[in-house]
């Protein structure tokens, strides 16, 4: 039986693939895999003779060739495992000015002699040349890679993105910098595999067969991209290997990765890509004088692989790259007799081997102690007490890992759930979209440009698919109205809706079509988005028309009986020879007072019709003083005060003249004041006219019931009125406020609403000062 030591990074994959597709059986090899061992842990399982087998960095066998002060060689070549497309990563593009040599960061790298330790160094070399920085590399599993990289000191990660999946999120320096260390296309022997000596002295044959069977699978790894139909990762059950990689993200890395046709999972490497990196960092860190040929001649795999070639099982023994001059010397450090040696020696030994046992996974091993009271056996206890301390933390940590396993397992069952109604949700939306009975497109808010329309927007404009993913929306729609309201590629948060009534677009035939426009910003990833609804306007403008002409004809209706009711009540209250009583006078003014409150709702009905009407009727505009205006209004509608204790506050600066009809103004006045009156009971009502900032100023307010702040922005429509017992009380027609807007607009002026419920409402109204000599 063969135990081999993997680790749980991708390169340790041929050996699984080997296992899981049954090649060691067809050898005649047993295996026992050791998974998740790390290579720190690997290199002295392999030196003592603990494991058969196991992944180690090339350079830490470099390391064991050239740097072992002993004789006895214990760790033997196999063959290549991993290639490495080697470059530096990090979470964000630092600059050389931006280290300091005040600061320590750190590095993870899988072991403290690998090609990605001196890939990093090389890389600082060449970087910043003229800043030195403090650098600290942490040997670290591949599982423990993406938590090291995320804290705030780590400076960077030499890897690649098929062994570190969750690199491709972050700032790859190959694709910014041109240094030589940075070339494309390079490939670097990273791992490979290694036999301890005691392996190659006992089981020749079986260590032929591994070799065999793990080069059968690279074989197969190179070839499944190509004639590999099924699903890899799963069909194999590789996540039970790798745990730490999202099968979502790697279940088609082996079949589609372009990475596995360079050749990264290869027996055959060329090792003069190590050259600058071991000449510049390894050979000085070394401190030894050493030429590339000696390194060569270690990683020669040639007669290893020429004898693989029959694929026949064959002792390795006869090789003579498994032969040394001292070959009858090679043992494991297990034929030693350490009991003849002294205490502190048997000492030493015993703890070595229990340290292997614990990097083998045996947690439960103990030093033998007796009763004496030796300065050995006290150390013995004493490292005992230790260890049972070590293990009662590891076994809460485990208890809290499996906590923490359930806790993901739910939340992965929550996000998978989440999926599915997301998905259902977005199928939703689309159909909604596609087959709504608006003409809907997408527009991006960055460039203006069309993403997606339905099917309605195609019928109105004749566009199909294809035309409309290659045009602007100011392709589109004629004029710049669009351009002047939204400015394409500006900050435009705060705009969540723009409404273009009257707008003219352009059809596929080349005719014009007259739409209502209305520009929604909506949210979709990280982008912003205007859904634009299109809509036909002739169909509401022959309602506006029917609408307007149908007002128009019942007012000059009952202007006319309203003429004749008025002119009669004058005659009879003017008729001093009628014998009225108190009585009869009080019903007369009631009647007056109506009068006179139908005939003003309906010349805000003829006014309104006026206003929409665009005729060429001359008018007569006149330069005017405001004040007298404003006190006629003021007192022919007194009479509404009755009964109010209501103080007025007038503050009217006369000689300040505006460019208007006088009975225009005279009606926004009126309305203005009306409504204080209307929605005032006890207070205060303010009118004051002055000069600011060159403009005639006009301000009325009033102490009543205010306006909610949720209809602020409607009180100016037409026939609107704020749902309230208070209004319902009042009446009115909600044509008053509009009538003011629209005349005040006439004038070339502009109004402002400020309002708080319960306080009062303040009207200001800004018109252009004309000078006297005009």
């Amino acid at each position: 039986m063969i135990q081999i030591c993997i680790t749980s990074r991708l390169s340790s994959l041929p050996v699984v693939v080997a296992y899981k597709k049954g090649y060691f059986e067809e050898f005649g090899v047993k295996v026992t895999l050791h998974v998740n061992t790390h290579h720190k842990a690997i290199l002295p399982l392999l030196d003592a003779g603990r494991v058969e087998a196991g992944e180690v960095p090339t350079i830490a066998y470099l390391q064991e060739s050239f740097l072992k002060k002993s004789k006895l060689k214990r760790i033997y070549k196999g063959i290549y495992l991993y290639h490495s497309p080697l470059s530096f990563y990090s979470r964000f593009q630092f600059k050389p000015e931006d280290l300091t040599r005040n600061k320590a960061y750190i590095l993870p790298v899988p072991h403290i002699n690998s090609v990605e330790r001196l890939f990093a160094e090389k890389f600082l070399e060449e970087y910043a040349p003229k800043n030195p920085v403090k650098v600290r590399y942490i040997d670290t599993p591949g599982f423990l890679e993406e938590k090291e990289f995320l804290k705030p000191n780590c400076l960077g990660l030499v890897s690649d993105p098929f062994s570190s999946p969750f690199l491709r999120n972050f700032q790859d320096f190959a694709n910014t910098l041109e240094l030589p260390i940075l070339k494309k296309d390079l490939l670097y022997p990273s791992t490979l595999l290694a036999f301890s000596g005691d392996a190659i002295l006992k089981t020749g044959r079986e260590v032929s067969g591994v070799l065999l069977a793990v080069k059968k699978a690279i074989d197969f790894l190179q070839n499944s991209n190509k004639d590999y139909n099924g699903n890899l990762w799963e069909d194999l059950q590789l996540s039970h290997f790798y745990p730490h990689l999202r099968v979502g993200e790697t279940k088609n890395l082996l079949t589609e990765h372009p990475l596995v046709q360079k050749g990264v999972f290869s027996y055959v490497g060329d090792e003069t890509t190590l050259f600058p990196l071991l000449k510049d960092v390894y050979f000085r860190l070394i401190r030894r004088v050493m030429q590339p040929d000696a390194v060569q001649d270690a990683l020669n795999f040639d007669e290893i692989l020429s004898a693989l070639e029959p694929k026949k099982v064959f002792d390795v023994r006869k090789l003579s790259s498994f032969q040394e001059p001292s070959n009858v010397k090679l043992h494991a450090p297990s034929q030693i007799n350490y009991r003849k040696l002294n205490a502190v020696r048997h000492l030493i030994v015993d703890v070595n081997s229990l340290v292997l046992d614990m990097l083998q996974g045996n947690y439960t091993s103990r030093l033998n102690t007796d009763e004496t009271l030796q300065l050995d056996n006290r150390v013995k206890v004493l490292v005992n007490s230790m260890l049972d301390s070590f293990n009662a933390k590891i076994e809460l940590q485990r208890e809290e890992i499996t906590e923490l396993e359930n806790l993901i397992s739910i939340l992965e069952i929550k996000l998978d759930r989440s999926a599915v109604d997301l998905q259902y949700s977005e199928e939703k939306y689309r159909y909604l979209f596609e087959f709504s009975r608006e003409a809907i497109a997408l527009v991006d808010a960055d460039t203006g440009s069309i993403l997606e329309a339905n099917n309605q927007f195609r019928l109105l404009t004749g566009y199909t698919r294809g035309d409309i993913t290659k045009m602007n929306i100011e392709d589109i729609i004629l004029g710049n109205q669009v351009s002047n309201q939204l400015r394409f590629g500006s900050d435009l948060s705060s705009d969540t809706m723009l409404s273009l009534p009257d707008v003219e677009i352009l059809a596929k035939d080349g005719s014009k079509l007259e739409v209502d426009i209305s520009f929604t910003s909506i949210l979709l990833s990280p982008k912003k988005r205007y859904q634009v609804q299109f809509r036909p306007n002739s169909e509401r403008k022959e309602q506006e028309r029917l609408q307007h002409e149908f007002i128009s004809n019942v007012s000059h209706e009952l202007r006319s009986p309203m003429t004749n009711i008025r002119g009669y009540l004058e005659f009879f209250k003017s008729d001093s020879s009628l014998p009225f009583n108190k009585e009869h006078i009080n019903m007369l003014e009631v009647i007056d007072k109506n009068a006179k409150r139908l005939s003003f709702l309906i010349e805000n009905l003829l006014k309104l019709t006026t206003s929409r009407e665009k005729d060429n009727e001359a008018e007569v505009i006149e330069i005017f003083d405001p004040v007298p205006v404003i006190e006629d209004v003021i007192h022919m509608n007194s009479h509404l005060a009755k009964g109010k204790s209501i103080e007025w506050d007038l503050s009217l600066k006369k000689g300040l003249l505006i460019r208007g009809i006088r009975f225009e103004f005279s009606q926004i006045i009126t309305n203005l004041y009306v409504n204080a009156l209307k929605y005032t009971f006890k207070g205060k009502i303010g009118i004051s006219l002055r000069e600011s900032n060159g403009k005639v100023e006009i301000i009325v307010e009033d102490t009543g019931i205010g306006i909610d702040p949720n209809y602020k922005n409607q009180i100016f429509d037409r026939f609107f009125r704020i749902p309230s017992t208070d209004n319902k009380k009042i009446g009115g027609t909600g044509l008053g406020l509009s009538i003011v807007k629209s005349l005040v607009e006439k004038m070339s002026g502009e109004i402002i609403v400020e309002s708080t419920m319960g306080e009062g409402s303040k009207f200001t109204i800004y018109f252009p000062k004309i000078n006297a000599n005009v």
